[in-house]
């Protein structure tokens, strides 16, 4: 199992870090328990599924050496890789050997390791996973939850009319298409605009729960340079920058996973049966349509909660139309299990980024797509080209003012020039070093500008940035760490005598810094200077008592 710290980008990654009881837990929940087995067979290798689908069929366990004869163009090393992603999805148990299982029963196995598989074992789906996966196979239900009906929605809307609740936390109607979209938007572009610190007046600030994320989570934090006797404000942090190098999909994912983790870690809750209930519904919410109204009464008490949070992050919209609760799935939320890209590195931009090409640092497709809305009058604030010059200017073509935020945490913003579709910052010691205060590291200051390097650099053999910026950038990062700073006591001694007393007394305390023996004069760290002095006190008395 992997470390559960580790940062992970997607649900299926992050499964594997969980125990296996609560991977099985998972597959047992009675109506929701088929989705899960579905989304987690969706996502295995082909030879993965090949394989559930057939054991499936065949009891739920099958003798490893017949289930290598399955597919005949398939190498040892193949089967094995593929089983062992099922065994650590907890698809199937952990394989035993055949006298084992004999002997002990089916309810207590004991692990082998997928290297040394002895050809006499028998591979068993997992009893939770087999009864969820043969639910799911013979299931004629599409989603997990009832879809409203245009008729149903009508029926609320006029109840609404005849009745009017005059309700202000969510809208009395249901959303177009155009406002869902702009909705997911929105929301999500709130948080990150918040966590770089745009003063674009056009994205509100978001809701005081989401800011409290941002700060526990790590994301942001209090400006270290503030002095004034008010709470101090909030700052994006090295991990939040690290967060926005990541692509749209990623960061809505980690930071559920955040949201997650957070609330689940409260003493108020029970984090197994809180972890379930979010993932189940996350998963749920891919089979669900988007724009498609769904009742919030067919959710469990506990998802309620989770629904209301997750309208906060933009991944639902939620309304109150004739007394009865509706929420409307948004694209985000849908795409995010089974539908997000691969990690793109693209940061900061809006949630339409979802469905656009992948990794611009790997896909001449996504070039070709940038090098297109450079050319159109008005640049999509989604793309962003930069152009970094020896003389340490940056030209950066872009319209999007969370582009501008990023650039100018680590950039001289009293350099900052703007044209139609390019902007004009200037890198700096001092601006650098800024960045450096908030925990931002060199090497992610040039994985930025890597990224989002223009694409007409990646046609030839030329650096993305030239030598000399890079090598200075390094080289200011060096400079943290090249004089360590240690807050000291100076003592000054009175004679040889008592220069040597009070050295070996430091050395052995592991307190000396430094000393002159001329001088007579000796440091020690500050931390230990009370003790020291103690001993000089001490020594001093004893001799004048000779």
């Amino acid at each position: 199992m992997k470390s559960r710290d580790q940062t992970t980008t997607d649900l299926f990654t992050f499964l594997e870090t969980l125990p296996r009881a609560s991977l099985l837990s998972i597959f047992s929940d009675p109506s929701r328990g088929q989705y899960a087995a579905k989304t987690i067979l969706q996502k295995l290798p082909e030879l993965g599924r090949q394989f559930t689908i057939r054991l499936s069929v065949c009891g739920g366990s099958f003798p490893y050496a017949k289930i290598a004869d399955w597919s005949a163009k398939t190498t040892k090393k193949d089967v094995k890789m593929a089983l062992s992603r099922m065994q650590a999805l907890s698809v199937i148990d952990p394989v035993v050997k055949r006298s084992e299982e004999e002997m002990l029963g089916s309810a207590n196995k004991s692990a082998n390791t997928l290297d040394n598989i002895d050809p006499k074992c028998i591979v068993s789906l997992s009893k939770p996973f087999y009864a969820a996966i043969k639910m799911s196979l013979t299931s004629l239900t599409p989603a997990p939850y009832p879809e409203l009906t245009q008729h149903e929605l009508d029926t609320f809307i006029q109840n609404e009319k005849k009745n009017p609740r005059g309700e202000k936390k969510y809208p009395n109607r249901a959303p177009t298409p155009t406002e869902l979209e702009t909705f997911t938007q929105n929301r999500w572009n709130s948080v990150l605009h918040f966590l770089v610190g745009t003063d674009d007046a056009s994205y509100e600030d978001p809701p005081a729960s989401i800011v409290s994320l941002l700060e526990e989570t790590g994301l942001m934090q209090e400006d270290p340079d503030y002095r004034g006797s008010r709470e101090a404000p909030l700052l994006i942090s090295s991990k939040g920058y690290e967060f926005m190098l990541h692509g749209v999909h990623v960061q809505v994912w980690q930071f559920i996973l955040k949201y997650i983790q957070q609330l689940g870690a409260q003493a108020q809750v029970n984090t197994e049966a809180f972890r379930k209930e979010a993932l189940l519904f996350l998963i749920c919410l891919s089979y669900c349509k988007v724009g498609k109204g769904y009742p919030a009464r067919a959710l469990p008490r506990d998802t309620r909660n989770i629904m209301k949070d997750f309208y906060l992050f933009g991944l639902l919209y939620i309304c109150r139309i004739g007394g009865a609760t509706i929420f409307f799935p948004t694209r985000v939320a849908v795409n995010l299990i089974v539908g997000g890209l691969s990690d793109d590195g693209s940061s900061a931009g809006s949630a339409s980024e979802c469905t656009s090409a992948a990794a611009l640092s790997s896909s001449a497709a996504a070039t070709r797509v940038l090098e297109m809305a450079l050319e159109a009058p008005i640049p999509s604030k989604n793309h962003i080209a930069i152009i970094v010059q020896t003389n340490f200017q940056v030209c950066a073509y872009t319209t999007s003012s969370l582009h501008v935020s990023m650039l100018g945490l680590f950039c001289d913003v009293s350099s900052f020039r703007r044209l139609p579709n390019v902007i004009m910052f200037r890198i700096t010691r001092d601006s650098v070093k800024g960045a450096f205060k908030l925990g931002i590291e060199a090497r992610q200051i040039l994985r930025f500008l890597k990224m989002h390097a223009h694409p007409r650099l990646r046609t030839g053999d030329q650096s993305l940035i030239p030598g000399n910026i890079e090598d200075q950038i390094v080289l200011w990062d060096r400079e943290r760490t090249r004089v360590k700073m240690t807050e000291v006591y100076s003592l000054q001694c009175q004679d040889q005598n008592e220069y040597d007393n009070v050295k070996r007394f430091a050395v052995e305390m592991d307190a000396f810094q430094w000393g002159s023996e001329s001088q007579r004069r000796i440091i020690v760290k500050y931390n230990q200077a009370e003790a020291t002095v103690a001993f000089v006190r001490r020594l001093r008395t004893r001799l004048a008592g000779r």
